[in-house]
């Protein structure tokens, strides 16, 4: 059976005309960005069903700062601001010389994407040690945060199976 749904599972925007699509289970979705169609290819079971944690109108607000090898003014700031305002799911962006910081729901943005977006608009991000180290760390607790939501209310060992 073959069935097609119009509208974004990732942001619900109207996806009719998209040519980004996805399939889970014999359902062709589509999206509406490539990047929903990345975020839903990682994590169908976030944004199906009755209990997805986006069907329950969850949002995950997050704030994270970029920090910069050099200070950005001007037509570049201009620039990083609309790239960054592009990707679903950016609430916020404000740009303090070296550093851009981004407010955005975990759900339909995480921040390797938006490190991306920064490396294609032209602004290098901090390449020392400590900033490769925090982008890095930043990247790993969102993985375990988006996973941990995907299970869903699986049993652990602080809370047993429900019984029948």
């Amino acid at each position: 059976m073959y069935i097609e749904k119009h509208s974004c599972p990732v942001c619900g925007m109207d996806a009719k005309k998209s040519l980004v699509h996805a399939e889970h289970v014999g359902i062709d979705y589509y999206c509406c960005s490539s990047q929903c169609r990345e975020n839903f290819i990682a994590r169908p079971q976030l944004y199906l069903g009755k209990r997805s944690a986006k069907k329950r109108g969850r949002e995950i607000i997050k704030c994270r700062t970029f920090s910069l090898d050099q200070a950005i003014d001007g037509e570049l700031e201009i620039q990083l601001t609309q790239a960054m305002k592009q990707l679903m799911g950016v609430k916020c962006v404000q740009v303090k010389g070296c550093q851009i910081i981004i407010t955005y729901d975990l759900l339909e943005a995480k921040s390797d994407q938006m490190a991306r977006a920064l490396a294609d608009t032209g602004a290098v991000l901090g390449s020392g040690w400590a900033a490769r180290l925090k982008r890095g760390w930043i990247q790993y607790t969102e993985e375990n945060e988006l996973d941990n939501l995907a299970t869903g209310d699986a049993a652990c060992c602080n809370k047993p199976p429900a019984k029948g």
